[in-house]
């Protein structure tokens, strides 16, 4: 709530023009003068609007490479290695936009955004997350689910790439939810969450998409030990809090997946011979004996899991 204000000593001849620009105007004389107020402080209103921008994308940038630097591995970045990245004559101006002193334009934005595998939309406007994560219905056929698996696809990060490091996530509690980050051989990831739960707690659609969870993850085993791509495929269970940082999309992915998180569970789940001799979880086992009934009852599923395991690694093979 703003008080009133009375100017007092207005010379006579200002009032007269005030007057004069009022009757042109077809308003008050009081109103005029509100006009002309506004007018004479609207460019330092602008101007603060500019700064406040400029204060607004220093945060984020700032924010971005402090994040950037937590899930990296090796020598941190700094602006000046950003100035490089993106082709600009020097790294004083790089520096001057993380200070706050300028502004970079959008497409300077977006080659940063791009360069260091976050969402431009973020970076540009505050929109989204740094790291959005992306919905995934897994192929119930495990070739085509593995395919997407192994391929880094097109990223809404303008980034690209090949997957160098695959990472499954299980969330360590009862329900049990699959999560997938897909790690580049940039350095850029990108997180998926899925509809499928490992774990018990699942209807007759979960029992069936559990299923063909097994055998993709066994495709997957054999394709990946197969491959001479240097691919590597690392599973993890991941308490419900780093969970929750990871979809988010506000953390970088790579700092929430520590080693002392990993486990084999993608890789012992849906062997013969391995899954009775583990316990990842509670239900462990029984999860193991209720799928593998499940998988024994689908001829289909069975099939393709027959092929796989006397060599059959592509779509094409299961085929024949």
């Amino acid at each position: 709530m703003f008080s009133k204000i009375a100017i007092r000593n207005i010379p006579n001849q200002i009032f007269r023009a005030l007057e004069t620009l009022a009757d042109l105007h077809d308003r008050s004389t009081e109103a005029e003068a509100r006009q002309a107020l506004r007018a004479w402080v609207d460019p330092l209103l602008v101007q603060d609007s500019r700064n406040t921008r400029r204060k607004e994308v220093a945060e984020r940038l700032n924010r971005m490479l402090t994040q950037v630097n937590a899930g990296r591995r090796g020598t941190k970045l700094t602006p000046s290695h950003i100035a490089e990245a993106i082709k600009e004559e020097r790294a004083e101006d790089v520096e001057d936009w993380f200070l706050g002193e300028k502004e970079p334009s959008f497409s300077q934005l977006s080659a940063i955004a791009s360069f260091l595998g976050v969402d431009s939309d973020w970076l540009k406007h505050g929109d989204k997350a740094l790291y959005p994560p992306e919905y995934e219905r897994l192929s119930e056929n495990p070739f085509e689910a593995v395919d997407w698996l192994l391929s880094w696809g097109l990223a809404n990060s303008q980034s690209d790439g090949t997957v160098k490091t695959l990472h499954l996530i299980r969330a360590a509690n009862p329900t049990g939810g699959l999560y997938i980050v897909k790690e580049s051989d940039k350095g850029h990831f990108r997180t998926f969450y899925t509809p499928i739960h490992v774990s018990e707690e699942i209807g007759a659609g979960g029992e069936a998409s559990l299923a063909a969870l097994f055998v993709t993850l066994e495709l997957l085993y054999k394709r990946y030990t197969a491959m001479g791509s240097g691919i590597m495929v690392l599973g993890y269970q991941l308490r419900p809090d780093d969970i929750e940082q990871l979809t988010k999309g506000n953390t970088h992915p790579g700092s929430l997946l520590k080693e002392e998180s990993r486990s084999m569970w993608w890789e012992d789940i849906w062997d013969r011979e391995m899954a009775p001799k583990h316990h990842y979880w509670p239900g462990w086992k029984s999860l193991y004996e209720r799928i593998e009934r499940v998988i024994s009852a689908r001829t289909h599923l069975n099939e393709l899991r027959t092929q796989i395991r006397q060599g059959a690694t592509t779509m094409a093979c299961s085929d024949n």
